[in-house]
């Protein structure tokens, strides 16, 4: 007949093996509940991670169209300030050679200096206006002019030409005698504007004063 201490071991043990059992149970059945819950928060995680990034991302649109607007703000207050100079900056630099404009200012100036135009002669001439939304740059206008009359009135002139708001550059100027004591001279003027780089090559353009001028080189008058 066992002893009460053998009963009692017996009794011990079977309690500790059911405890162990169940903390086995506990750990098992704590580990199936977490591998449900992931499964189940997953796509919760996963959508709130793709929400922070739109938000992120549209943070970063709202910060980039702000800059945008206060640039275009910016620009406008810009604008306002000088709409009113805008036509004197297009004779300064105008779009396109202009040549209308600017050999009517130079017959103009020589008229009014007594002097007699002789000859005119443009070449590397864009024919074309360029469109505003090309890309320009600033482009030379080189051309030849020769005048006759007196030295004053061609000191008087070079001043003229040269303080008018189109910028002209006067390289050379050649002098000599003409008829009835009078001086002829050439002067190499370079003047500037807005245009496109593509540029005809060897395209050469006259202008007359007068319509019974023949177009090319040379041209009566303009007094």
């Amino acid at each position: 007949m066992p002893s009460y201490k053998q009963i009692v071991g017996e009794q011990y043990s079977k309690l500790e093996g059911s405890e162990r059992a169940k903390s086995y149970f506990s750990i098992v059945a704590t580990l199936v509940l977490l591998i449900i819950l992931l499964l189940l928060i997953f796509p919760a995680i996963k959508h709130i991670t793709a929400v922070n990034k739109e938000i992120s991302d549209a943070r970063s649109v709202k910060a980039s169209l702000e800059n945008k607007l206060e640039a275009l703000r910016q620009a406008n207050e810009n604008l306002n300030e000088v709409e009113s100079d805008l036509p004197i900056l297009d004779l300064a630099l105008p779009v396109g050679p202009d040549l209308t404009t600017y050999l009517k200012k130079v017959e103009g100036l020589a008229g009014t200096t007594n002097l007699k135009i002789v000859a005119i002669q443009f070449s590397n001439v864009a024919l074309s206006k360029p469109k505003l939304k090309e890309a320009m740059k600033p482009k030379k206008l080189p051309y030849s002019l020769t005048l006759e009359g007196a030295f004053p009135d061609f000191q008087k002139f070079l001043i003229d030409l040269e303080s008018y708001i189109r910028t002209s550059d006067v390289s050379v100027v050649s002098l000599t005698k003409g008829q009835e004591g009078s001086l002829k001279g050439t002067l190499n003027v370079t003047s500037y504007y807005l245009g496109t780089e593509s540029i005809p090559a060897g395209t050469a353009t006259g202008k007359s004063p007068e319509p019974s001028a023949p177009t090319g080189t040379a041209a009566g008058g303009a007094q």
